[in-house]
C-alpha cells in the first residue's frame, strides 16, 4: 500500500501497527500526552478495531479535536489548507468516522475549520468572529455593559492611534485618505459612511504594527455597526469626517500625542452623541399616562328578592 501524506510526514498504512495510537501519528497531530497514549496502548484491541469500541470511557473526540485544534494553532497547516480525510484521520486515530465528525465539527464551532461538499475539510483564516458572538452575547444579557466596552475602546483606540502615527507606512496613508474621501461625499449612502468609518478605525490598527490590534478590535467594531448607523443617520458623516481628519493629520506628521488626543476626543463626543439618541428614544417610547378616573358601576335600586 503506498505512504499516505499527512501534512509535512507521510505515514505507510503497511506498518501501521494499530494498538500504537499516537505513535502512528503524523506530526501535525503530535501530542506531548505520551503517558496517556502509552497507557491506551496497553488495552486490548477488538475486532472492530476501533478505539472507541475499547475504552468507551474516553473522551475521543475531545481528545481528537483538541489535538488537531493544536495542529492547527501552531501553523502545521496554513489557512486554506485541506485537512487529510475523514478516512485517514478515522484509521490512524483509531476511531469511527462518526467520531472523527463529531471532531471536526466542534473545530468548526470555534472557527478553525470549514468543510464543504466536495472539497473536504480547510483551515479558515483567523477571524474575531467567535469572539464577537461571545461580546454579543454578553452584552445581550446586560446591555449596561455597553458602556464598560466604550471604556475598554477608549483606552485601546488612543493607544491605537498613537502608534499608529510612529508606524504607519504610506500605503496605510493612502488607505486613510481614500476612506476620508468617501466620508467627506455627502451623497454616498449610509451603508457606504458606516463601511468607511469602520474601515478608518481597522486601518489605524493595521498601521499600529501589532496584529493583536486588529484581533482584539474587529469584535469589538462588529458590534459597534449598529451604533454608527444610529449616529451617523442623525449626526451626518460631516462629524466623523472632522474628527477623522484631525487624527489623519496626526498621523501623517507622525506626531503620537496628537494623535491619541485627536481619537479620545472623537470617541468621546461619540459616546455622548449615541447617550444623546438613548435619551432621545427614551422619551419617544415612554408614552404619557392619563388617569382616568374609574366608572363605578350604578347601584339598583331594587333589591334582590
Amino acid at each position: 500500500m503506498s505512504p499516505v501524506s499527512l501534512g509535512r510526514q507521510e505515514v505507510d498504512h503497511s506498518r501501521l501497527d494499530r494498538p500504537r495510537v499516537a505513535a502512528s501519528i503524523a506530526s501535525p497531530l503530535r501530542t506531548s500526552r505520551r503517558a496517556h497514549s502509552s497507557s491506551v496502548a496497553a488495552e486490548p484491541v477488538s475486532s472492530s478495531g476501533t478505539l472507541d469500541d475499547v475504552a468507551p470511557g474516553l473522551d475521543r473526540v475531545s481528545d481528537i479535536s483538541r489535538q488537531l485544534e493544536r495542529a492547527i494553532v501552531q501553523g502545521e497547516y496554513s489557512p486554506g489548507q485541506r485537512l487529510p480525510p475523514e478516512r485517514l484521520l478515522s484509521s490512524q486515530f483509531q476511531v469511527s468516522r462518526s467520531v472523527i465528525r463529531e471532531a471536526l465539527g466542534r473545530l468548526a464551532s470555534l472557527g478553525l475549520v470549514e468543510s464543504r461538499q466536495g472539497s473536504g475539510t480547510r483551515v479558515t483564516a483567523p477571524s474575531g468572529r467567535q469572539v464577537s458572538l461571545g461580546y454579543e452575547r454578553l452584552l445581550r444579557e446586560v446591555p449596561e455593559r455597553l458602556a464598560e466596552l466604550a471604556a475598554v475602546r477608549l483606552t485601546l483606540e488612543t493607544s491605537i492611534a498613537s502608534l499608529a502615527a510612529l508606524h504607519r507606512r504610506p500605503e496605510h496613508l493612502r488607505e486613510l485618505e481614500r476612506l476620508q474621501q468617501i466620508l467627506h461625499q455627502p451623497r454616498r449612502s449610509l451603508a457606504a459612511h458606516v463601511k468607511a468609518d469602520g474601515d478608518f478605525h481597522a486601518t489605524l490598527a493595521e498601521a499600529a504594527g501589532n496584529p493583536f490590534f486588529s484581533l482584539v478590535l474587529s469584535p469589538i467594531h462588529d458590534l459597534l455597526t449598529e451604533s454608527r448607523l444610529q449616529t451617523l443617520r442623525r449626526y451626518g458623516a460631516s462629524i466623523a469626517w472632522q474628527h477623522h481628519q484631525r487624527i489623519l493629520d496626526a498621523v501623517r506628521a507622525q506626531d503620537p500625542a496628537e494623535a491619541a488626543r485627536a481619537m479620545e476626543e472623537h470617541l468621546t463626543v461619540n459616546s455622548r452623541h449615541l447617550q444623546e439618541i438613548d435619551d432621545a428614544t427614551e422619551t419617544e417610547v415612554s408614552p404619557s399616562v392619563d388617569v382616568v378616573p374609574l366608572r363605578r358601576k350604578p347601584v339598583s335600586k331594587h333589591l334582590p328578592r
